[in-house]
């Protein structure tokens, strides 16, 4: 693995929005990325984690391919989606701050 400690904070940061996301959800929130929407309606929480770790297996091996032919590009394919992945986490983490507050 070319990218061990972006991944280490890839899967932190997934498994944080699916967790956020279930807080979120229980507390009368709505998903708003659509495909998650209809996999959680269709199939809820255990769907939810299959497409995440879905997901999560094919960005590690996009950028392990990426890294193979250009390190520095497969590098800052992992930062890019560590990034990505942590904005989710924060918009709920401040929306539930929100609502403790009201």
């Amino acid at each position: 693995m070319l990218f061990q400690t972006q991944y280490v904070w890839f899967v932190l940061m997934a498994a944080m929005d699916t967790m956020m996301t279930w807080i979120v959800l229980f507390l009368g929130g709505q998903e708003v990325n659509y495909i998650a929407d209809r996999v959680i309606i269709s199939k809820g929480l255990p769907g939810l984690l299959v497409y995440k770790f879905a997901l999560v297996v094919f960005v590690v091996i996009l950028c392990e391919c990426v890294g193979r032919r250009s390190r520095e590009s497969g590098h800052r394919l992992a930062e890019w989606a560590v990034a990505i992945s942590a904005i989710p986490v924060i918009i709920a983490f401040v929306q539930l701050i929100f609502w403790a507050v009201r």
